[in-house]
């Protein structure tokens, strides 16, 4: 076999793990020729529970409620998810292939030679949440700028550049880079879930395993997969830090307390300060949310909430706008079913309306903070005056 084919031999079972590259031909083949070579009990595969219903059974989009998506907070992770996923379609489109090919291939195969298929990566929410919470506020938004900005890539990549990522070598530099700017990402994305499928294929009640996992997984499963006792805390979503939590406070308490000290020392314009407060915060959300091509009342509904989102820590003036868009452009099932075909150009990212609500939230979010931070040094330095 090829290298990138590993043995490990544990005391009750044989397990053989195929590194693959997740937009490859050749790797969807070479699953193939392996499990009918080896003709094992189990088939396990680098997918969840929910990543595997969605491959098999298609994504339900019509019970897709974007409101709820809003009013839990998850709207960075649906949006982040929707990235990800286009940039790996448009890799694929590239390269003629099928997105996840391999995985399709190891669980029609499977079926075939009646073996039982395990499902051994963590929830990909999960993942992603332990990700985000484990991140510093600079680390976060250097993150968001890199997924964003990713929608403008037109990277090219031949497929014996793919070949070579699963020789290890390119595969270790990458994500070398990868953790030298975001050592908590490599950390939660590869290493925890490395210990987590090691642990699942270790407890498989089967004695001839076939593990298909990306090229990256391999080293850390095999140095793992001997060791490992449990994983329930890698399992765990993780509260939010306690000194995010006193943040969220702080920054509203402040601005209250410069508001206040700025409208005392010149009380003759303090109803001015009111004024540039509520115009400054309001014009920049209201822009955010223009940005996004968001409805007219959804822009007037930023300016008018603005002020809200920066003075309290629990409410955000995105939630507002977005749930605006939302009613107003209330999003179809083939908005939900085009995701990643118009995530993948900058057109098509303005053209959904799934998109364009989360786009929505974020720029509202983003641009409300911006004005914020615009009004406080505009305080700050008036003070000082």
């Amino acid at each position: 076999m090829e290298t990138h084919i590993t043995k490990i031999d544990l005391e009750n079972k044989e397990i053989w793990l195929i590194g693959t590259a997740h937009v490859s031909n050749a790797s969807a083949e070479e699953v193939r020729q392996l499990l009918q070579e080896i003709k094992p009990d189990a088939v396990a595969i680098e997918l969840d529970d929910g990543r595997y219903k969605t491959m098999t059974e298609g994504a339900d989009w019509q019970k897709t409620d974007i409101v709820q998506v809003i009013k839990s907070k998850r709207v960075g992770f649906l949006l982040a998810n929707i990235i990800l996923s286009s940039y790996q379609q448009r890799l694929a489109k590239q390269l003629n292939v099928q997105v996840g090919s391999e995985m399709s291939t190891a669980i029609t195969e499977a079926k075939a030679i009646d073996a039982k298929i395990l499902c051994i990566d963590r929830n990909i929410q999960t993942t992603f949440t332990r990700i985000w919470r484990s991140m510093r506020g600079w680390d976060k938004f250097k993150m968001a700028i890199a997924l964003v900005s990713s929608i403008f890539e037109d990277e090219k990549i031949s497929e014996a550049e793919i070949e070579e990522l699963k020789q290890g070598d390119m595969i270790q530099a990458a994500l070398h880079e990868v953790g030298s700017k975001f050592p908590r990402i490599a950390e939660v994305l590869i290493n925890e879930r490395d210990q987590v499928m090691a642990y699942k294929l270790k407890n498989a009640d089967n004695a001839r395993i076939v593990a298909v996992v990306g090229a990256a997984h391999v080293p850390g499963i095999t140095k793992h997969i001997q060791s490992i006792t449990s994983i329930d805390l890698l399992l765990e979503v993780p509260q939010k830090s306690k000194s995010s939590v006193v943040i969220s406070w702080v920054f509203p308490i402040a601005l209250v307390a410069l508001l206040l000290v700025s409208m005392m020392k010149v009380p003759g314009m303090a109803l001015n300060t009111v004024l540039k407060f509520i115009l400054i915060n309001g014009s920049f959300a209201a822009v955010g949310t223009a940005l996004a091509l968001g409805h007219p009342l959804s822009i007037i509904t930023a300016f008018v909430m603005a002020p809200v989102g920066a003075l309290s820590p629990v409410l955000a003036t995105g939630w507002f706008a977005g749930l605006m868009e939302a009613y107003i452009h209330k999003p179809k099932v083939e908005d939900f079913m085009a995701l990643q075909t118009d995530a993948a150009s900058l057109k098509g990212f303005w053209r959904n309306r799934v998109i364009r609500i989360l786009l929505v939230v974020v720029l509202a979010n983003l641009f409300s903070t911006i004005g914020t931070l615009t009004l406080s040094a505009n305080l700050i330095q008036n003070l000082f005056k």
